[in-house]
């Protein structure tokens, strides 16, 4: 049995990440959550009641906050344990994820990326930092489509999408599912001169996108796998969002290429882009 990691909290986004994770688990996985109490900031008050009755207070708060998370996984019967650890969050995140896991599942808000930054979103810097995984929940997310059904995997030549693809399968095994493969080719007028002088026209887009996607509709017609191809022009993010609610799909694929904050903004990252704002859960895959 292979074990999922759980970072939660109190906030409606853990709650659905849960729920999301119980469904995904049952009779499957063992759920390991992970609760992180921030360091205290004020060394006043540390010293006037001391750091271990400090943390005895935080601890009993955490246990009062984690009520209806640990509730609601007794009451699924899906085998898990509950860490608490006292730290910086997105370290004790990234440790934990050495450990042997199969994926992470995690809430988000949804925050675009410079306001992520400013509210300290543990959602981008886990997907960067990380190298398993990672499920990202909104609280939007309809739970009827947990776990998933119908698979959305957005292709682009890298090898990071090709590992996204492997990783896609692997954890659907035993599942019913389909899936559908999209790529996306932004139209010139977007970046000016990315194309070269090779480019001439729409039908010139089209081959390329087609070019784009052979590959991985072989690697998926050597597993025996069934699957539908689509080519969109335009801009990423807007048309892989579109075409998931088209199509009904229940989650999202995406390959990440684990550019750092400030290279991804200048490349215009998908996966943030994707991130921002998204109702359909998304799985980043890293290579």
């Amino acid at each position: 049995m292979s074990r999922i990691l759980v970072p939660v909290d109190h906030t409606e986004q853990s709650l659905q990440a849960l729920r999301f994770a119980l469904s995904y688990a049952k009779d499957k996985h063992e759920l390991t959550l992970l609760h992180v109490i921030p360091f205290f900031p004020s060394k006043n008050v540390i010293n006037r009641i001391g750091q271990k009755q400090l943390q005895d207070f935080q601890l009993e708060d955490a246990h009062e906050e984690l009520k209806e998370i640990k509730e609601l996984v007794e009451q699924s019967g899906v085998p898990y344990t509950l860490e608490i650890k006292f730290g910086d969050v997105q370290q004790v995140i990234n440790e934990f994820a050495k450990s042997g896991f199969e994926a992470i599942i995690m809430g988000t808000h949804g925050y675009g990326r410079f306001t992520g930054f400013l509210m300290q979103s543990v959602s981008y810097p886990t997907v960067h930092d990380v190298n398993i995984p990672v499920f990202l929940i909104s609280e939007d997310t309809k739970q009827e489509q947990f776990p998933w059904s119908k698979v959305l995997i957005a292709v682009d030549g890298s090898d990071q999408a090709k590992e996204a693809i492997e990783k896609a399968v692997a954890l659907s095994q035993n599942m019913e599912v389909t899936y559908s493969l999209v790529t996306v080719v932004p139209p010139p007028v977007t970046y000016a001169g990315a194309y070269g002088p090779g480019w001439q026209d729409v039908n010139t887009l089209e081959e390329w996108g087609k070019a784009t996607l052979l590959p991985y509709e072989e690697l998926l017609q050597e597993k025996g796998i069934k699957f539908e191809s689509k080519l969109l022009i335009g801009d990423p993010a807007t048309s892989i969002r579109q075409a998931a609610k088209e199509q009904g799909c229940d989650l999202i694929v995406l390959g990440h290429h684990g550019m750092g904050g400030v290279a991804g903004t200048m490349m215009g990252s998908v996966t943030f882009k994707m991130i921002h704002r998204t109702e359909t859960p998304l799985l980043i895959v890293k290579k």
